[in-house]
């Protein structure tokens, strides 16, 4: 109430009261709200005469006072906001201290335990990983060979599987070497009778392969052989055609002389008949071209209705051979689809012969599909 009572008792010194009393001004609304009623009631007061030069000074004045109490209420409150940083700071600061001395002790308390999971987590790892490894080498792909499942079945074989070390995942590690030693043991099998098979079957193909390249020399031979005497029984047969043809031009070039002389006695008496033909085949020719465009204009009607009778049956025929075309090509769409998916489900179960799973041959079969498998791919 001080700041108030100074306010209503010096009206005239409003700088002064705000440097005398920033902090009430600041922190206390009601004597806020009384600080600012006070400048209204100075400025309400206040009359502006703008007509002179003291008029106008008295505003610049005012005005000035006003903007100093503005600067001097700012000015106070930037030192209260560094006088509350500072505090907030040493605060923040302590509590950094405390919080990292207690962090430290926490985590010297946790290191045993901390460096026990660490070693189990990695022990656990360790072993999921050999495990994952065995079931690994116990799938046999389309690119395997004896020698490289033998190899694997050794790896496998020779792999140990320490009680101490693997603790409770000791069975599932044990069930996984024995299936991949099962496993690799009937690939083996299978595909050194395959491989077998395939040398026995190239040495066939190579004896064959012989024995046609001897047949293709000896029938070689034969048709050169046949070729040069058949040359030379055309040498002989075009020689004596073309002394029949020197004949045969000989006489026709006689019978086209006699045929020219008839020829131009038959050709003086038939132009005499022609000019009186001609004359008759005028007058014929003017009643025909009467008779013609007569036709003509019959004809051009007809032809006009027919093309519209045929425009009508083209639509007709583009619509249903357009039909026929969609259903041909959904027809041809779903048996394509068909044939595809029996590819695959032939390809599907060819694979689950090699011992895999029905779900591991899909997947295979899929990424074969997608051009994942190198250098192997499905014939549709």
């Amino acid at each position: 109430m001080n700041a108030v009572t100074k306010i209503e008792a010096a009206p005239s010194h409003i700088a002064t009261v705000v440097e005398q009393t920033p902090v009430v001004v600041l922190t206390d609304k009601a004597q806020r709200e009384s600080f600012y009623e006070h400048i209204q009631r100075e400025v309400d007061a206040f009359e502006p005469d703008t007509s002179t030069e003291k008029g106008r000074k008295a505003i610049k004045s005012l005005a000035y006072k006003i903007t100093r109490t503005k600067t001097a209420i700012d000015d106070a409150g930037k030192q209260l906001n560094e006088e509350a940083r500072a505090r907030i700071n040493a605060v923040d600061a302590e509590r950094r201290a405390v919080k990292e001395r207690l962090t430290a002790l926490a985590n010297e308390v946790r290191r045993p335990v901390d460096e026990w999971e660490a070693a189990e987590e990695k022990r656990v790892e360790e072993c999921r990983g050999i495990i994952d490894g065995i079931k690994a080498a116990a799938v046999v792909t389309i690119e395997d060979t004896a020698a490289t499942v033998r190899a694997r079945g050794g790896q496998v074989w020779n792999t140990a599987l320490d009680a101490d070390r693997f603790g409770d995942m000791l069975a599932e590690a044990t069930a996984a070497k024995d299936m991949a030693v099962s496993a690799l043991k009937s690939a083996l099998a299978r595909l050194t009778k395959e491989e077998a098979d395939k040398a026995e079957l190239e040495r066939l193909r190579a004896e064959a392969a012989e024995r046609e390249e001897r047949d293709r020399v000896e029938r070689e031979a034969r048709e050169a052989e046949e070729r040069r005497a058949a040359e030379a029984k055309a040498a002989e047969e075009k020689r004596l055609a073309d002394e029949r043809a020197a004949e045969e031009r000989r006489i026709a070039a006689e019978k086209a002389e006699a045929e020219r002389i008839e020829h131009a006695k038959q050709e003086a008496a038939k132009a005499a008949e022609r000019t009186a033909r001609e004359e008759q085949a005028k007058r014929d020719r003017e009643h025909a071209e009467q008779l013609a465009a007569e036709r003509r204009r019959a004809e051009e009607a007809e032809r006009a209705a027919q093309a519209e009778r045929d425009r009508i049956a083209a639509e007709e025929a583009e619509r249903q051979a357009k039909a026929k075309r969609l259903a041909d090509e959904q027809a041809a769409r779903e048996a394509d689809q068909a044939h595809r998916s029996a590819v695959m489900r032939e390809a599907k179960e060819a694979i689950m012969t090699c011992g895999v799973d029905e779900e591991t041959a899909k997947k295979i079969v899929l990424l074969i599909r997608a051009g994942e498998v190198p250098n192997v791919s499905l014939r549709f």
